[in-house]
């Protein structure tokens, strides 16, 4: 059993407590800390399989070759770890690379972490953005206002391309 957090509503106001928490462990000998890390680790251990499964279709390949269904899926997780490695090692780096800016009707908000869909629109920028005829990033997303008039409207084609979910 973990012990209840106190807090406060506001200052001044009684001490309330939330429910405490209960951890069942099959392996009695286990170091209390190493247990509950491992529960809280756990919640990027199911972020990270939730990704797999809705974003890469890890488990949905349309094979039929026996060989291939075994293949394909470990081909999609070692792709998804190295993307997640090269997100790792970029974006620690000093010098930040030129990102694809965030599309203009995202709220500007500061994220956690740089999701796995930023992480593949970002990778797919940089694969199509050559034969797009865009070098860097900077000031894609201010390109100028297009005009009104429905008939004049056309729209950019790297901005669809770059900023399509799926």
């Amino acid at each position: 059993m973990i012990a209840p957090l106190s807090y406060r509503l506001r200052q001044g106001s009684k001490l309330l407590y939330r429910q405490p928490a209960f951890l069942i462990c099959t392996g009695p000998e286990m170091d209390l800390r190493s247990l509950v890390q491992g529960f809280v680790q756990r919640w990027g251990i199911e972020v990270n399989f939730r990704e797999q499964k809705t974003l890469l279709g890890v488990g949905q390949a349309q094979v039929r070759h026996p060989d291939s269904v075994e293949s394909v899926p470990a081909l999609q997780v070692a792709s998804y770890a190295m993307l997640q490695l090269a997100c790792l090692r970029t974006l620690d780096d000093p010098d930040k690379p030129d990102l694809l800016p965030p599309p203009k009707w995202a709220a500007e908000q500061a994220r956690p972490r740089f999701s796995t869909q930023r992480a593949i629109n970002q990778l797919r920028a940089e694969v199509w953005g050559r034969a797009l005829g865009l070098a860097n990033f900077f000031g894609f997303a201010n390109r100028g206002t297009p005009t009104t008039k429905p008939e004049k409207f056309a729209p950019d084609l790297s901005s669809a391309v770059l900023y399509a979910i799926n």
